[in-house]
């Protein structure tokens, strides 16, 4: 009875002895290869050498991270749920991380740690666990992590930019702009000949003399000397003016330019006109006891103030040195 009862004690001490060889050789630990070292940081630097980014490896006394390196060697799923450090009696822990990083079949990942708050002259080994698998994500973490599985990413609408057409019908706007051309044209055509169309000019003595003016400062188009009214600067000005605002609308408008870019008959126009708005200004502050050269206080902005008050004043007949 004693060796039946002895002979039944080894056969459970043999089975359980053999349950615990059968659990080792299947631990994940066995599937995979696992190693670390001290690091000075967390970031990869350029090695010359190989070419490579690599790790930057220090002894202990400089170390401020440990750097871990895990290599799957069979095909099964292996999740690293934790990576430390022992102390000097490879019993007490110094320090360990939860990082639940998944390790694919046949594949490599690294991570680190910071120890730099450690005293590594008293620091041992290192250890990891591990278990088979992928790791289990809880749904307030996946919702935390992973935004994107719960929430539909915002669909951004940007405006497409438009290409830049105008319309190839003749436009109302189109037909105003030649008739005012038109008209522009027709008045400086019969004030220029005043003894064959003296009939028009009594019925419309202002429009005519609009032009009169107009005409009178081209024919002193580089006369700097000599005075000019109100009326003749004035007028000028607003010749200037309204010519300027339709030759824009003719390049935006009938000649398809771009607004932005160079509006050429625009710019004909005010290089054509820039030298007798100078000259008649000149003779216009000549016309108040004034030198032309006043004009360039226009330059400073505030000038512009006391200019057009100059411009606009009552002629200074007495005591005019112009």
């Amino acid at each position: 009875m004693f060796i039946m009862k002895t002979k039944l004690l080894l056969l459970i001490l043999f089975g359980v002895f053999f349950a615990n060889t059968s659990s080792l050789a299947n631990h994940c630990g066995h599937d995979m290869d696992r190693s670390w070292f001290y690091s000075k940081s967390s970031l990869k630097k350029y090695d010359s050498y190989s070419q490579t980014y690599k790790y930057q490896k220090v002894k202990k006394n400089y170390a401020k991270y440990q750097v871990w390196t895990f290599k799957n060697k069979t095909n099964k799923k292996i999740t690293i749920k934790r990576i430390g450090l022992y102390a000097s009696d490879n019993k007490t822990v110094m320090k360990r991380k939860n990082v639940d990083l998944y390790l694919k079949p046949f594949g490599v990942i690294t991570t680190t740690m910071y120890i730099g708050d450690l005293n590594l002259d008293v620091s041992g080994y290192g250890f990891s666990a591990c278990r088979y698998g992928q790791p289990v994500v809880k749904k307030n973490d996946a919702y935390k992590k992973k935004p994107n599985v719960y929430l539909k990413p915002k669909k951004s609408y940007k405006s497409k930019p438009k290409n830049k057409r105008y319309d190839d019908n003749f436009t109302l706007f189109n037909l105003l702009l030649l008739v005012i051309s038109g008209l522009l044209i027709l008045i400086f055509a019969i004030a220029s000949q005043k003894n064959q169309y003296k009939k028009y000019i009594k019925e419309f003595p202002r429009v005519f003399d609009f032009a009169d003016q107009t005409i009178n400062c081209f024919k002193k188009y580089s006369v700097f000397k000599g005075r000019a009214s109100r009326k003749e600067y004035w007028y000028f000005y607003l010749f200037t003016f309204i010519v300027s605002v339709l030759t824009y609308c003719i390049d935006v408008s009938i000649f398809r330019k771009d607004p932005d870019g160079i509006l050429f008959i625009n710019a004909f126009f005010s290089m054509l006109t820039l030298l007798p708005s100078i000259a008649v200004g000149c003779r216009r502050l000549h016309d108040v006891n004034k030198s032309g050269w006043w004009q360039l206080i226009s330059l400073t902005v505030i000038g512009l103030i006391p200019l057009i008050i100059w411009l606009a004043s009552k002629p200074v007949k007495e005591n005019n040195k112009f």
